[in-house]
């Protein structure tokens, strides 16, 4: 960094400073630590900008100079060294390339020259042989070398070609985490011998949280109970396109895992939002949002109410676990030893808002609290403001299909009461590409509101507000639910959600989210404003009339058909 630049970045701290900015937040906005303001503020102030400018080296020249052809050289022999379990041997690594001649004749002459021990080697050969540990690993393991990660501290929070520190909302990190906590939740409808018995489960299920990697905010997270107590690539679109519409904008970056993060149908979305993704595969990239969850576990852990535990790592407490599995057995009503579903959120609320007021300590940035550098800029400006239409794509059910009986497209999906149900869409021109290969995208939370129906090739919208025409179980039908099968009526109409979520997305202003509780429209849209072409209604049947008119049976098919040439 030359003078000038640090002269600017200073100027930068000390405007935010007179606007009345703390001066974490003013650093941050800056892009600098509070240390390294600290440090060349006074040099400024005691030697004005010439102050500012690197001092010239001093001390004793280097016996030689490493070309950077050498220290290839080098450095690829050293990791052929086998010397310990990180690390080969810079001394044969050195001096077996010197006596091969293969390395500039100064260099060769300057390694094998007497000194008191052979493992004296000259400064910049030793600087050429400075290969990090976990480079030996993935040399001697690729792939466990690649899990271990290669880490830099403090690259996380840079921009990927280190140019600068990165800004609030700039980049996300999105990762799960096994709540390692048993919760309670309502489960009337059955299936295991807890619920059987006490018509509530318990589980560990799974939180899907969003960290501003400048800053450590948490943008927002989901908490998703599934009777698999596990997630997919719907769940994972739905927390990120629910907690960036609630903030007003997305990342222009997320890091991800693999998996469902970065499944075919993840990855059209963040396309279609305008996110780019960056791979977390090699593991580096995550050690923020995991350390974060280390510190959000350590304090829900003296948060959560007697009989939250059971333990940071599973297993670890032995009475807690005791019940914890008799509570899965049946032979414990869980309610009388772990929280509830709401008891759990309250907690994780107030230990999120814990940590968001708590400093962060950098050796290389300083230190901030994370909602006050948030707040230091206007963070949607760094960001990317989604298109309107990236809603589409986060619709939970997907299926391909083929377009038959003269318009109409099948798939298969599980319903709000928990049973896996058939969905056939209709849509009068539907005739028109029959035989043809597309993607069905609907809502069961809200059948009413239609699919919508893509080209399976080009992605080309076909059909919106397509209207379903099966017999399939509907909430908040002014007629009950709607089922032609009768022998599943009964257990439909007293059963419950086999997906319950929670979403709470998280700002400068400290949260703006559905705080209802249990949200039952989890698989949808949730409380989203809807587009003004699939506006929410209750009753289905209203929804095929707006489509067909007035007169279901009105619609002159053999008219279509003649004009389209289907028949004569």
């Amino acid at each position: 960094m030359t003078a000038k630049e640090r002269l600017e970045k200073v100027r930068a701290v000390e405007a935010r400073l007179a606007e009345g900015a703390g001066l974490a937040a003013a650093c941050a906005g800056a892009g600098v630590s509070p240390r390294w303001y600290e440090k060349w503020r006074g040099r400024l102030e005691g030697g004005g900008l010439r102050a500012l400018a690197d001092a010239a080296r001093s001390g004793r020249p280097r016996s030689v100079e490493v070309s950077e052809a050498d220290a290839l050289k080098l450095r690829a022999r050293y990791l052929k060294t086998n010397r310990a379990a990180g690390c080969g041997s810079k001394t044969q690594a050195a001096r077996s390339l010197a006596r091969e001649g293969a390395l500039a004749p100064e260099v060769c002459e300057a390694i094998l020259k007497e000194r008191a021990s052979k493992h004296l080697l000259p400064t910049a050969v030793r600087e050429a042989l400075a290969v990090p540990t976990a480079l030996v690993a993935r040399y001697r393991d690729p792939k466990a070398g690649q899990n271990d990660g290669l880490y830099a501290p403090g690259w996380l929070r840079m921009r990927e070609d280190g140019s600068r520190r990165l800004l609030p909302g700039e980049r996300q990190v999105w990762d799960d985490a096994s709540v390692n906590v048993g919760v309670v939740v309502p489960w009337p409808r059955g299936g295991d011998r807890c619920s059987d018995r006490f018509g509530v489960r318990v589980a560990r299920f799974q939180l899907l949280l969003g960290l501003d990697c400048a800053t450590d905010h948490v943008a927002g997270y989901a908490f998703v109970c599934r009777a698999s107590d596990a997630y997919g690539s719907a769940d994972v679109v739905r927390a990120m396109h629910s907690v960036w519409s609630r903030n007003g904008f997305a990342p222009a970056e997320v890091v991800l895992e693999g998996g469902a993060w970065q499944s075919e149908r993840t990855l059209r979305f963040l396309a279609a939002a305008g996110v780019r993704p960056l791979s977390a595969k090699g593991r580096p990239n995550q050690k923020l949002v995991e350390g974060y969850f280390n510190r959000l576990w350590t304090t829900m852990s003296w948060k959560l109410p007697s009989g939250g535990q059971v333990g940071r790592f599973r297993g670890e407490m032995k009475a807690e676990t005791k019940a914890f599995l008799a509570a899965q057995a049946g032979r414990l009503d869980p309610r009388e030893a772990f929280p509830s579903y709401e008891e759990f959120h309250r907690c994780l609320r107030e230990s999120v808002d814990y940590l968001e007021d708590e400093w962060i300590e950098s050796r290389q940035f300083g230190r901030w609290r994370p909602i006050e550098a948030y707040r230091a800029v206007n963070a949607a400006e760094n960001g990317v403001r989604m298109p309107e239409d990236a809603w589409r794509h986060a619709l939970p059910e997907e299926a391909e299909a083929t377009v038959r009986r003269g318009g109409m497209v099948h798939a298969r999906a599980t319903s709000p009461h928990g049973t896996v149900c058939d969905y056939d869409f209709a849509w009068e021109s539907g005739f028109e590409h029959e035989g043809r290969k597309v993607r069905v995208r609907f809502d069961p939370w809200n059948v009413a509101a239609g699919a919508l129906v893509e080209d399976a090739a080009t992605g080309r919208l076909l059909a919106e507000g397509v209207p379903c025409v099966s017999p399939v179980p509907v909430l908040g039908s002014a007629r009950g639910f709607w089922d032609a099968r009768s022998a599943l009526r009964e257990a439909k109409s007293a059963s419950r959600s086999t997906i319950l979520e929670t979403v709470r997305a998280c700002d400068e202003r400290r949260a703006t989210s559905d705080e209802s509780g249990l949200v039952h429209t989890a698989r949808g849209l949730g409380s989203i404003t809807a587009a003004p072409h699939l506006e929410q209604d209750a009753d289905a049947e209203a929804a095929m009339l707006r489509a067909f008119g007035p007169d279901a049976g009105a619609t002159d098919w053999a008219a279509l058909e003649e004009a389209a040439g289907v028949i004569a």
